[in-house]
């Protein structure tokens, strides 16, 4: 039995063929059929074609940390667990603008306002403390202000987007039949109806996932068939990070090179958008700046929400080791000669045969 050849599918997607990988290619190039070393090399050839040698970078904020009522498995702020995190209040306008300007010193043009919440309700205080950081932090000018703040009505999106919101995050977190052993609380249509919501009024969608929970390579493909379904901007790769008290707080780390298969199995099915890598990137240990090669065109700078980041200074120099350089937020994709220079081939980490 003959197994799909990335190259001949790099050709096609580089040919103006967005769709060329189908879900089952896909889930071949998620299983070990494929060999790693020859995907990663096309999901390179296909980030170089979009994206250049440019990189989009982003920061977040825990803007309301702790003490959320949903139940998801694999969160260390839900109130359904015991784990390290104290629920607190939520940012002052004034902390919202400081955590922007840090996150710009790094090189990032985005400042994500993080809450855990199972939403905002148009009459709530939460969404005025939100509506009043995403105000400030868009009348400072550092970054652009996002928010990540759980389900939102038409109204309550409405006033984000007056005061400033310019891309909403809201994960799917995994493939609809996984999602639902990991969440009572709210269902996965739930989400994506916020998603659209957030699209018809314009907003830039940033909507990704979790992997390493335990789920199946067919949830992963449910997963990127929802996502390109609902033709998000941006899709942040998360890799599981188990948080003592949590469902999941005895499931290993993934392994490095199922990462990086992970990430150039998606670059393929999703050759549009941007794959950013967030949480547990730091699982890759020395092959961190593989995931590069592998297709990922960002990666989120600074402090995460409740688990451990990599030092800003250790990310930037590493991107100008690589002979890579950050992007605006929100600018056209550099992929054309107008918008980058030709990829500088050499300063990348050479792919090779021989990956399982």
């Amino acid at each position: 039995m003959s197994h799909p050849d990335p190259a001949a599918f790099a050709d096609r997607i580089l040919a103006g063929d967005d769709r060329a990988v189908d879900p089952a290619t896909l889930l071949a190039f998620l299983s070990e059929e494929v060999d790693g070393w020859t995907l990663m090399a096309a999901a390179d050839r296909v980030r170089r074609d979009r994206f250049g040698n440019r990189v989009h970078l982003c920061s977040i904020v825990n803007a309301k940390e702790g003490g959320c009522p949903e139940d998801c498995g694999f969160c260390s702020q839900s109130r359904h667990f015991t784990t390290h995190v104290t629920p607190g209040r939520f940012i002052a306008p004034a902390d919202a603008v400081a955590a922007s300007a840090k996150a710009r010193a790094q090189q990032a043009t985005a400042l994500g306002l993080v809450t855990a919440t199972r939403g905002l309700e148009e009459d709530s205080r939460g969404l005025e403390y939100v509506e009043a950081a995403v105000r400030a932090v868009r009348d400072a000018g550092h970054t652009e202000a996002h928010a990540s703040v759980g389900l939102l009505s038409e109204a309550a999106l409405d006033r984000l987007v007056d005061a400033g919101l310019t891309e909403l995050n809201h994960n799917l977190e995994s493939g609809r039949s996984f999602f639902e052993r990991l969440v009572s609380t709210h269902t996965y249509d739930d989400r994506i109806a916020t998603i659209r919501r957030a699209k018809a009024r314009g907003l830039r969608t940033c909507v990704g996932g979790i992997f390493g929970m335990g789920e199946t390579l067919q949830d992963r493909v449910e997963l990127a068939t929802e996502l390109r379904e609902l033709d998000v901007d941006e899709v942040p790769l998360n890799f599981l990070v188990s948080i003592e008290g949590t469902t999941l707080q005895n499931i290993e780390p993934m392994e490095p090179r199922q990462i990086l298969r992970v990430i150039a199995a998606y670059r393929m099915f999703l050759p549009r958008q941007n794959i950013f890598i967030a949480a547990g990137r730091t699982h890759l240990g020395q092959l961190l700046p593989m995931m590069f090669s592998a297709g990922a065109s960002g990666m989120m700078v600074g402090d995460f929400l409740t688990t451990p980041n990599r030092g800003p200074q250790d990310d930037l120099l590493l991107l100008e080791q690589l002979g890579l350089s950050p992007y605006g937020c929100g600018t056209d994709h550099p992929t054309r000669p107008e918008h980058a220079p030709a990829p500088a081939r050499t300063r990348l980490p050479v792919v090779a045969q021989g990956m399982a």
